[in-house]
């Protein structure tokens, strides 16, 4: 008698169950580290970045792992602490001395002489210094814990990610080793296979992204010092930060400098600055040379590379920017395995015919 589907079921429900038992656990797991998300990509981008660096040293010496952590988080920290304080600084200037900027900008709009329709003497003075005052009262109500919780995080994260980039470039062998030992020796080759295609194009994509920052960081300092900014390394170091890593965005530090510049030289200087330094420091960095880089690096077509770079930050933030041309990189990865299968590169049993 052929037992129906019930029947099945009911003789296979410890190994239902236990998948189901594994898949929950899996899922609870995930669900916990969720928060950290951000650290663990970006730890595996700096182990990336840094893995040059580890096999360079050690042949010499057995603390390698430490040193190329350092040479790429130091760095990193440096530029954050940095610019933390300056942003600190910068906003409690603002907060100071806000009757001296209304005073700036009410003198600047009565000096661009507008048609009477848009700009009303006395009228639109009280009405921008009465906007003002209200973001200034905004600003000091700022729900401080709620900011606080968030700044926690994400210096949560950026001990995370120091951590799973020294384990990575410590013990990332192992966990390959791991993986591989939980495949059937006649799938092994299919394996080794897959994880050589990732990792190179994985590596293409991070280094890439190395490459495209201090590019980016070099162009910026030509800008910068063209246009007279004060504190230009500092500016140019944040701008490679920037493009190495998007914590914070291009115009979060080009907008800054031209707010600067429009209290010193008006408006006109500000907009001229801001629309030629974006243009040029991101214009070709971004839309050309990030998906070309990292294309040609990792094998992969840079339109392609584009639109995962742009999609994933969209949608996931930093962790996205990230994620999403690895996830694709995997998928293309997978693809290039099974090419290989197919065509004869990879010895192995006769699968596709089984």
């Amino acid at each position: 008698m052929e037992s129906d589907g019930v029947s099945k079921l009911i003789e296979h429900k410890w190994t239902i169950a236990t998948i189901a038992g594994v898949s929950i656990l899996f899922l609870a797991i995930v669900y916990t580290v969720l928060p950290l998300v951000d650290g663990i990509v970006l730890g595996v981008v700096f182990a990336y970045v840094g893995r040059p660096i580890n096999n360079k040293l050690v042949k010499y010496t057995r603390f390698a792992p430490f040193i190329a952590t350092a040479c790429i988080i130091t760095p990193i920290l440096l530029i954050l602490g940095t610019g933390a304080i300056e942003i600190t600084r910068q906003i409690t200037w603002v907060v100071v001395h806000h009757s001296e900027i209304m005073t700036s900008f009410i003198s600047t709009i009565e000096g661009l002489d507008l048609p009477k329709f848009i700009y009303d003497g006395e009228d639109t003075s009280q009405m921008i210094e009465n906007l003002a005052t209200s973001a200034i009262g905004i600003l000091k109500h700022i729900p401080a814990l709620e900011y606080l919780k968030k700044f926690l995080l994400l210096i949560i994260n950026a001990i995370v990610a120091v951590f799973v980039c020294f384990f990575l470039l410590m013990d990332g062998g192992r966990f390959v080793t791991l993986i591989r030992g939980l495949v059937p020796q006649s799938n092994i080759r299919i394996i080794d296979a897959f994880i050589e295609h990732a990792d190179q194009i994985l590596s293409g994509i991070f280094i890439g992204n190395l490459y495209v920052a201090i590019f980016a960081s070099i162009i910026s300092l030509f800008v910068l010092y063209f246009f007279g900014v004060a504190h230009v390394p500092a500016m140019a170091s944040l701008i490679f930060l920037a493009s190495l890593i998007p914590i914070f965005a291009g115009w979060m530090i080009l907008g800054p400098i031209a707010v600067g510049r429009y209290f010193e030289y008006g408006v006109w200087n500000a907009v001229i600055f801001y629309v030629i330094a974006a243009t040029v420091i991101y214009g070709p960095t971004e839309l050309v040379l990030r998906p070309y880089i990292v294309g040609v690096k990792s094998y992969t077509h840079p339109l392609l590379m584009m639109l995962m770079f742009i999609g994933g930050a969209l949608v996931a933030g930093i962790a996205g920017f990230f994620m999403a041309p690895a996830l694709m990189g995997l998928l293309i990865a997978a693809y290039r395995t099974y090419e290989d299968l197919i065509r004869g590169r990879i010895e192995t049993p006769n699968i596709l015919q089984q």
